[in-house]
């Protein structure tokens, strides 16, 4: 088939006009504009300038820089966190509180030092109590009260009394064993107390007495009326013996 001039005309303008159009769009219309906001990953530095690194000045800013005289800038400190040791002062509690609680532990405190002096004071009368009762103990049995005026002591002038004990002008005496020799020696009394006070004794093995201490049962606290029923125990005198013995002197008092 053959073309004909004027189609072949038609075909050579649309090819020109084509590659014109097609540069055209190259130059122009084809250039993708870049976002540069789609790229990379955003990253929050804070608000301190340290977060940003170093810093290059803009060219404006280093002539302007270059052209001034350089002075020392000094940096600022930057900011400092509350430490740990801040943060406990600051969550403190509240000093009405912690009073509060070292009242409550020196309330503590007194309570249980009165508690330990309490027990130490009750120790020790326990410990009184029983060296007194030690002491009674060496003096046989007590005896009760005896009227005014009866008679004499049992197996008086008996040596080797097996009995021991006797009563003379309300007062008694115990000493297994032995018997008294003579009267009763009596302490020196104004009249002013009623009560017992008794005495237990060591006798030696001629008869007399070695050793005279207040003893469990007393219920007269006079210290004076004490010393002399203690010194007019030791007056006394009994019987002989193939040994020492022990007993007890019991000294009653009325009111006048």
């Amino acid at each position: 088939m053959k073309i004909k001039k004027s189609e072949y005309q038609s075909a050579i303008i649309t090819s020109i006009i084509a590659g014109l159009i097609l540069l055209l769009l190259i130059y122009c219309g084809l250039k993708a504009e870049r976002n540069e906001m789609d790229e990379g990953v955003m990253v929050a530095f804070g608000d301190f300038e340290e977060g940003f690194g170093e810093q290059t000045p803009a060219p404006e800013e280093a002539s302007s820089e270059a052209s001034t005289p350089s002075t020392a800038v000094t940096p600022q400190p930057a900011e400092q966190q509350p430490t740990i040791s801040d943060q406990k002062l600051m969550t403190q509690e509240d000093p009405s509180v912690a009073l509060e609680r070292e009242r409550r532990r020196k309330a503590i405190e007194a309570e249980n030092e009165r508690k330990r002096q309490e027990a130490a004071a009750e120790k020790a009368r326990k410990e009184a109590e029983e060296k007194r009762a030690k002491a009674s103990s060496i003096a046989g049995n007590a005896f009760k009260k005896v009227g005014d005026g009866q008679g004499t002591g049992e197996g008086e002038g008996k040596a080797g009394n097996p009995v021991g004990h006797g009563s003379q002008g309300g007062n008694s005496w115990s000493l297994n064993g032995r018997t008294l020799q003579g009267r009763l020696a009596q302490p020196s009394y104004n009249g002013n107390e009623q009560g017992r006070i008794i005495v237990a004794i060591r006798v030696d093995a001629n008869g007399k007495v070695i050793e005279a201490t207040i003893a469990t049962g007393t219920t007269i606290t006079s210290e004076a009326l004490r010393r002399s029923a203690v010194e007019a125990a030791k007056k006394n005198s009994f019987s002989k013996g193939n040994a020492p013995a022990v007993g007890t002197i019991t000294y009653n008092f009325v009111l006048n």
